[in-house]
């Protein structure tokens, strides 16, 4: 009872932080509003309501430690673009290699943008992140052009070798 009535307390103390944090945010800050998230599909929800939740996170961080926001963020697109990496094992032949090297040097501009904005006194939490979140989507797009063009000649050899057959008949 004791420690139900205690979780449920720290719940709305959560909360409450959270809360607090994004009118911090949204009282000190009203140019650079909290960015909307626009749900897909339903095989997506999960994924939207991830990056939903992180993004608020980030946003009440930033509000309090700007460097955290900022770190939690690169971590988070760093495990994107390892995701991305692993995608990326159904090409085949040199796209594979290429699109590793791609992800290598995605990651190593993320790098770079978490150095440049934690090297200042005051980041720009917002525009950091959206920077570092536009490398991912760069990223996740390079893909999928990868894949539906690795797909593509499949279906055409397929097409050309049904053809093949019916005129060996």
């Amino acid at each position: 009872m004791v420690i139900s009535m205690t979780n449920r307390l720290l719940g709305v103390v959560i909360a409450f932080a959270l809360t607090s944090g994004i009118v911090a945010h949204a009282a000190s800050a009203p140019q650079r509003p909290l960015a909307l998230i626009t749900l897909t599909s339903a095989s997506a929800l999960p994924v939207a309501l991830q990056t939903a939740a992180s993004r608020v996170t980030e946003t009440a961080t930033g509000a309090f430690d700007p460097t955290a926001a900022i770190r939690a963020a690169s971590q988070r697109d760093h495990v994107a673009l390892e995701h991305l990496r692993q995608q990326a094992s159904q090409l085949k032949g040199s796209a594979h290699p290429a699109f590793n090297q791609y992800i290598s040097d995605q990651e190593g501009a993320l790098t770079e943008l978490e150095r440049t904005a934690l090297a200042t006194s005051r980041p720009a939490v917002a525009s950091t992140i959206a920077a570092m979140d536009n490398l991912v989507t760069a990223a996740q797009a390079t893909l999928d052009l990868e894949l539906s063009a690795a797909a593509a000649p499949t279906s055409q050899d397929s097409g050309q070798s049904a053809k093949s057959h019916g005129n060996n008949r």
